[in-house]
């Protein structure tokens, strides 16, 4: 249902293919107190272990200390990272006094049991710079925003009572059917886990596969209770058998409408099967008009003019409908032709069958002459109904200007409410942001990327701070960045340094019974020739994983920050001044959406109404009697932003869009009410007119039953348009008829 625009879709592209989305993340929990960490890691690994492909390729519960220690820590990959600040801070080391207290730290860890097995690394660092590498490790960590621990090669939480694991899995969140199918197999494997641990399941495949769940919930629930509403209505009010031949019409349609619509333009999307109760409501109108016409004894001038107001009023419906065909969306275009097949069906089926399956004079509620002639004379004065309405609509013009707008697309996400709270504990115990925006740099070329990466990187933590920016350029910067590293390295201890180091050194190893040689391997192994441009391996290649992808013939270099206005348009100030990246961002799409949906509502309501007043026009051809149709469309509008407003309901993407469809919808009202003052027709509009309106309510109004937001919307920003559109029908429309069309223009047009 998304704008086919660039951007939005090349957002949404990344997150379908990148490796970011394909991720499993179990969160474990021990609820036992007579367990320990033990138990917790040995269930974890067991079932760790019982995954397998092809539905889980990957299985990460930890790493190894020590393999952190022989990868992060090793000594010549700080060359290569250290900059000004870092060397600036080594400076700061090589002096008498903080020499001695390095050599008598390193003297006391000796001393300890065990310590003889890490001399070897003390004697390669004596400057401790493993924790200026330490620091940079913290840096990224607090960026990230996760509390993760590393115990036994296991990630565990700080309260020592959680552990996590993340599982790779080929299958995209998008794929509903893939995706609940992984869900179903972990969801098995997690039910052998010992009863004293629970698991929680955070990923994108879940909320694909509850909105799926929930959508077909919805449609099952308010299709049986408008079902169930449209035939007690039509029984009640007309106490005859036949009206379910009525009933029938939109089921009809709608079930041929799908399947035409399944070859035509694919597969409908459970959303706009979803909006199937509308449809009926609106494609039942053609056979309640025909109904009523006929009980009531039409004669053949009258049947020609029925017909005709059916045509008319069919042709701006669907006019409503086409105007979604100039959206970038394919999911409107989807909505438009398969409500557009609908009523196509439904107006044949109710002027070419209906009528010959009607036959015979029945009781009913309409043909009790009492009730129908106080139904279509329930007019009090005139002039007293267009001031009241005035007024009023003058007062829902006057809030609509305050009417907010949400563009926040999240909002529209109907998963469950298990889904959130499994996000929301997850987030509670392992921290980090739950909302992060992503800034891509794209290039065919590695390198290249990386370099572009590391120039974003600069000007973003001066921008934004270090703190808030999660970037592999932090501990593995591109190939040219490296050996300009290095070249400082090296003239850093050139400038004698290296010399003052060994003075040092020497001058305070007597005391602690140092060897002369003792910390040669630190300056065998001082001066770097090149930098490393072999693969990194272990920890650092874990690291990789997070921030590059590698797309066909292209690689992305990923930073991370938080999705918050400030920092969204910093980066993306910064983002334009570098071809080849783009942000991919909650918030930078929401707003994308926003400003591509405004513009297109623009187009489609100017579309929707300029047909609507142009085929009123052809049906009418008088100025007054259009503009007086038109009284309901200008209320229905003016009363939705008004009403949300007054009741603090915000419009969003969904709701809009609903606004630009009843115009093709409540115009029929206005046509159908002036119709009948012109030629006097008799002919039942009044009850038709109210009767098809309490069918598209029921229609609509059975979405308060949905728990989707989505369809929720749909439902509250129609039922306030079709509502104050049928009242301005059926009280404005006669009056301003009688007030403003003389009995001359009348009689002249019968």
């Amino acid at each position: 249902m998304l704008p086919h625009e660039r951007d939005i879709q090349r957002s949404m592209s990344f997150l379908k293919d990148s490796k970011l989305t394909n991720k499993v993340v179990v969160s474990f929990a021990l609820n036992s107190p007579d367990r320990s960490k033990k138990d917790l890691f040995r269930a974890v690994d067991q079932l760790a272990a019982s995954l397998s492909s092809p539905l889980f390729t990957k299985v990460t519960t930890g790493f190894s200390n020590l393999n952190v220690m022989d990868d992060l820590f090793f000594f010549t990959y700080a060359p290569q990272i250290f900059v000004e600040k870092d060397l600036s801070f080594i400076d700061s080391q090589i002096n008498p006094i903080s020499v001695d207290k390095k050599l008598h730290g390193i003297y006391r860890q000796l001393l300890r049991p065990g310590g003889i097995f890490m001399a070897s690394m003390f004697c390669s660092d004596p400057l401790g710079i493993k924790f200026l590498l330490l620091d940079k490790f913290k840096a990224l960590s607090s960026s990230i925003g996760y509390n993760v621990n590393i115990e036994d090669g296991h990630f565990i939480s700080r309260d020592g009572r959680h552990a996590l694991m993340v599982i790779q899995t080929p299958v995209p969140m998008t794929e509903g059917v893939a995706s609940k199918k992984l869900l179903t197999s972990l969801q098995e494997y997690l039910k052998t886990l010992p009863r004293y641990i629970s698991a929680d399941i955070i990923c994108g495949h879940l909320h694909t596969v509850s909105n799926d769940r929930i959508i077909k919930r919805d449609i099952q629930v308010v299709s049986t209770i408008a079902s169930v509403a449209f035939l007690l209505l039509f029984i009640v009010a007309y106490r005859d058998i036949r009206v379910i031949l009525v009933f029938l019409i939109p089921l009809v349609s709608i079930i041929l409408s799908i399947s035409l619509s399944d070859l035509i333009v694919g597969k409908l999307s459970y959303l706009v099967i979803g909006l199937g109760t509308v449809i009926a409501g609106i494609s039942i109108d053609y056979g309640i008009h025909v109904y009523v016409a006929n009980k009531k004894g039409i004669n053949t001038s009258q049947t020609v003019k029925l017909t005709r107001l059916l045509f008319i009023d069919a042709l701006t419906t669907i006019a409503g409908f086409s105007a979604l065909f100039f959206s970038q969306s394919q999911g409107y275009h989807q909505l438009a032709f398969f409500s557009i097949l609908c009523i196509i069906v439904s107006l044949a089926l109710a002027l070419f069958i209906l009528p010959h399956l009607l036959s015979g004079e029945k009781y009913s509620l309409i043909n009790s002459p009492k009730i129908t002639e106080r139904f279509e004379r329930f007019y009090w004065s005139k002039r007293l109904r267009v001031v009241l309405w005035a007024l009023l609509t003058a007062a829902a013009l006057f809030f609509s200007f305050n009417v907010k707008y949400d563009s926040d697309i999240a909002k529209l996400d109907g998963s469950g409410p298990e889904v959130f709270r499994a996000e929301k504990n997850f987030h509670e115990i392992w921290g980090g942001q739950e909302n992060q925006s992503i800034l891509v740099v794209t290039d065919k070329d590695y390198e290249n990327a990386m370099e572009v990466n590391d120039r974003i990187y600069q000007e973003a933590i001066q921008a934004i701070g270090a703190e808030h920016v999660s970037s592999l350029a932090m501990l593995w910067p591109s190939e040219k960045t490296r050996r300009k590293n290095i070249d400082h390295w090296n003239h850093f201890w050139k400038e004698a340094r290296e010399a003052k180091l060994k003075w040092l050194i020497k001058e305070q190893s007597g005391k602690y019974q140092f060897s002369e040689n003792a910390f040669s391997p630190f300056f065998d192994n001082l001066y770097i020739k090149a930098a490393d441009s072999r693969e990194i391996n272990g920890f650092l290649s874990r690291l990789q994983e997070r921030f590059v992808l590698k797309k066909q013939e292209r690689y992305q270099i990923l930073s991370f920050f938080p999705d918050e206005k400030e920092y969204v348009d910093t980066l993306s100030s910064i983002s334009g001044r570098y071809p080849g990246t783009f942000l991919v961002s909650r918030r930078v799409l929401s707003k994308a959406i926003s400003d591509i949906t405004f513009a297109e509502v623009k187009i489609m309501a100017t579309i929707a109404i300029l047909l609507n007043v142009i085929l009123t026009w052809l049906f009418f051809k008088d100025f007054k009697e259009t503009l007086i149709a038109f009284v309901p469309v200008i209320t229905s509008v003016v009363w939705l932003f008004g009403v949300m407003s007054l009741f603090g309901i915000a419009l969003n993407v969904i709701s809009i869009i609903a606004s630009v469809i009843t115009t093709g919808l409540v115009i029929d009202y206005g046509i159908g009410m002036t119709y009948e003052y012109r030629y006097d027709l008799k002919i039942g509009t009044v009850i038709a007119v109210s009767l098809s309106a309490l069918t598209t309510l029921i229609g609509t109004g059975v979405l308060f039953f949905a728990q989707h937001p989505a369809l929720f919307s749909i439902g509250v920003a129609i039922v306030i348009s079709i509502l104050t559109g049928y009242l301005a029908s059926v009280l404005v429309v006669p009056s301003l008829c009688s007030m403003l069309l003389t009995s001359k223009q009348r009689q002249q047009k019968i």
